[in-house]
């Protein structure tokens, strides 16, 4: 089978236990090596396709509503554009949308108005609104529409992110946006890094990176990193790729050799990083703690009458 999508992916002798991930061997069996993934491929592309009906259904409402400007991202991004041909390749548990600005400021009343996409716990609380995200079922499937996929304010990003966008058409012929790859890649980044119980990177999850990286303008992507202050991140993940392969198609000196390297160990499924509050630390310059206070108490304010009457007179 002709390799248009995958670079090559061969590990060193000390990470060969890593190819027994079901990421690996599903790439493996796309590829013609591994029949005996069969019978799991097959089920992860069904239930795939069910989350991909769910997103149909409530695109289809967000859209007769005029609300146009979102992309899917993470999961469901890579399914309506690289792996499109590919839907048993990993299995997704939920579905990521991120919404413009102005169109996030819609989604109260759209969800209040369509009652057949309920809250996920039963009602939308605070803590959501803290996350800057609403978590709803569409048909059966979890759905999380964001504002900015991530537990801190990167700003300008978004807006930027949203200027580059293209429409695209998925498997059931639908138009949608989706962002150039080098702004997918960031957004990656983004939702991997900034919450403390994600610094855990699995096989899959650096390997899927590194898909879409092949296929992107490395120089880009860096830039890009560099006018959002992500460039820590973008080295680190490049790191523990280049750390886990026996090749890659960019050169060592595509990242630099940063200090909190010393904070990532091998894990049984990839890597951990140790003291997650120092890489935030080194990373984000301290801002996550007091932006994740402000967060809380924003949403506290938000969801009480005071609290409203009091941020009304704040803004005049």
């Amino acid at each position: 089978m002709k390799n248009d999508i995958f670079p090559e992916i061969v590990f060193r002798k000390e990470f060969s236990d890593f190819s027994k991930d079901q990421f690996v061997q599903a790439v493996d069996f796309i590829l013609g090596k591994n029949d005996a993934f069969t019978k799991k491929y097959n089920a992860n592309a069904a239930s795939n396709l069910l989350k991909c009906r769910d997103l149909r259904k409530i695109c289809d409402a967000l859209n007769a509503e005029g609300i146009t400007r979102f992309i899917p991202v993470k999961g469901m991004f890579v399914f309506n554009t690289i792996f499109a041909d590919h839907l048993g390749l990993r299995p997704m548990s939920d579905i990521d949308l991120l919404f413009a600005p102005e169109e996030y400021r819609k989604l109260k009343n759209f969800l209040a108005k369509h009652t057949e996409f309920p809250p996920s716990h039963g009602r939308h609380s605070f803590l959501e609104h803290s996350h800057e995200a609403f978590c709803v079922i569409s048909g059966k499937t979890l759905t999380e529409l964001h504002s900015r996929i991530t537990t801190m304010p990167v700003y300008g990003l978004i807006d930027e992110i949203f200027e580059n966008t293209a429409e695209t058409t998925d498997a059931s012929g639908r138009k949608m946006l989706v962002p150039k790859i080098e702004y997918a890649l960031v957004i990656m980044l983004m939702h991997d890094y900034t919450a403390s119980s994600l610094l855990n990177f699995s096989v899959r999850r650096l390997l899927e990176f590194y898909i879409l990286l092949s296929r992107a303008d490395i120089d880009e992507l860096r830039k890009i990193a560099a006018g959002f202050d992500f460039d820590r991140i973008l080295d680190m993940q490049l790191f523990m790729i280049w750390t886990m392969l026996e090749k890659t198609f960019f050169p060592q000196n595509m990242f630099k050799i940063r200090g909190e390297f010393g904070l990532i160990e091998r894990c049984g499924t990839g890597f951990h990083v140790k003291h997650p509050r120092k890489i935030h630390r080194n990373i984000f310059h301290g801002k996550t703690l007091p932006l994740g206070i402000k967060n809380y108490l924003g949403a506290i304010l938000r969801e009480t009458k005071a609290g409203m009457k009091f941020i009304n007179i704040f803004l005049r």
